[in-house]
């Protein structure tokens, strides 16, 4: 089978949920001995220098990655307002992208064409023009309801008009686009159930998020004192969002009777004003080359997400290393792990405050869920027994 990966971004290094999420897929691509090829953008806010991708690159059958400056320029946000198009989407829009990708369709033929995403909705036209290819989208999230979920915790009144105006956008280009694809891979049933709450008619395969289990270390750290940890892209808003809850309201109450956990932030493009923070235990790193070898002696992922939508591959990578995570509800969508046997839930920041202090009191608990966790991720989520199945589906299309 011949498969083209379109994707708004170099899936690399892996030190984010996005990169893990598409980096995942390809590589499990090319171990079932598919024909792969992928057009990527490379993005001014997630600028790859090529030349250090791994050797797993040069197993495609064709790589290009095209230059795209998507920064968020105040002056074409303003112009925006007056066009009526979705400005999150518009970033990703130009011609020489558009022209590499017919450039390809004209030279190869391929069977699937999988879109990583909703920013690469806008060159469905061209492919249409020029291949016969299947189209499937695999949407990472409902990119709308995210927008909708932090203009509902948006205090200030002006940010609170915009971010629903942008979610009001995106909402309509989603609709727009909602029958134009041949498949649709949905990776929640809360995504799945929503896609056909708006509307949509196209078939739908559930897929959600697999992981190599066998490539990540099992490591439940128990090494006293026992640490908090957060790790994920610093530049998307709601894990913003989630670390200012965490650091202004959860942290305080910790701090109140423990005195030695420490909390330690990373991730890619991390803002100044965290690197500047000054705050009793803890400690900011910013961007780390190996994530992995970063979690590998901390005790308990924190993901107090308030908003997003998909899941929180994060989340998926510490259970499967072991590790204790405590998470709110929004966190744990389209997982499927039970609170107190794999996972701790929290809605509060009290709840959140007082989940932390009972693992630190009960250390064992940490075995419990990790090993828990793990057994959940090698039953349910194995990376080569879904991609197994996407490819079934793909050949059926």
């Amino acid at each position: 089978m011949k498969i083209l990966q379109l994707v708004n971004r170099v899936p690399y290094p892996l030190n984010d949920g996005g990169s893990i999420g598409i980096h995942y897929y390809t590589e499990g691509f090319l171990q079932a001995g598919v024909s792969l090829s992928m057009l990527a953008m490379n993005t001014t806010r997630h600028w790859v220098d090529v030349a250090q991708l791994p050797s797993l690159y040069k197993q495609l059958a064709h790589f290009e990655a095209i230059k795209v400056d998507n920064r968020i320029k105040p002056l074409y946000a303003f112009l925006n307002l007056f066009k009526g198009t979705s400005y999150n989407i518009d970033r990703f829009i130009t011609p020489e992208y558009e022209q590499a990708l017919v450039r390809l369709l004209q030279r190869e033929t391929f069977d699937v064409i999988q879109l990583e995403g909703l920013y690469l909705a806008p060159y469905i036209p061209v492919i249409r023009r020029y291949s016969k290819a299947k189209v499937s989208i695999r949407q990472h999230n409902i990119e709308y309801r995210i927008w909708e979920r932090l203009a509902a915790q948006a205090r200030n009144p002006l940010k609170k008009a915009y971010l629903g105006l942008l979610a009001r956008r995106l909402k309509q280009f989603e609709l727009q686009h909602l029958q134009d694809y041949d498949l649709i891979l949905p990776i929640s049933r809360e995504d799945a159930r929503l896609y056909k709450a708006l509307g949509a008619q196209q078939p739908m395969f559930l897929h959600p998020f697999g992981i190599d289990v066998d490539k990540v270390p099992y490591c439940p750290s128990d090494h006293q004192p026992l640490s908090l940890y957060h790790i994920g892209a610093m530049d998307w808003l709601p894990n913003q969002e989630s670390m200012d809850w965490l650091l202004e309201k959860v942290m305080p109450l910790v701090r109140e009777r423990l005195q030695e956990t420490k909390l330690y932030l990373a991730g890619r493009n991390m803002p100044e004003r965290y690197l500047r923070l000054k705050a009793p235990l803890v400690e900011v790193l910013g961007e780390v080359s190996d994530a992995l070898a970063f979690e590998r002696d901390k005790s308990i992922l924190v993901v107090p997400l308030l908003s997003g939508g998909g899941v929180r591959i994060k989340i998926f990578q510490g259970m499967a290393m072991g590790k204790t995570v405590i998470t709110t509800p929004v966190g744990l969508e389209g997982i499927d792990a039970e609170d107190g046997v794999h996972v701790l839930l929290a809605r509060t920041p009290e709840e959140f405050a007082r989940r932390i202090l009972e693992v630190v009191a009960q250390p064992e608990k940490i075995q419990e869920l990790g090993a828990a966790a793990r057994k959940l991720m090698e039953e349910q989520y194995d990376r080569k027994r879904l991609i197994a199945a996407l490819l079934d589906r793909y050949a059926a299309l």
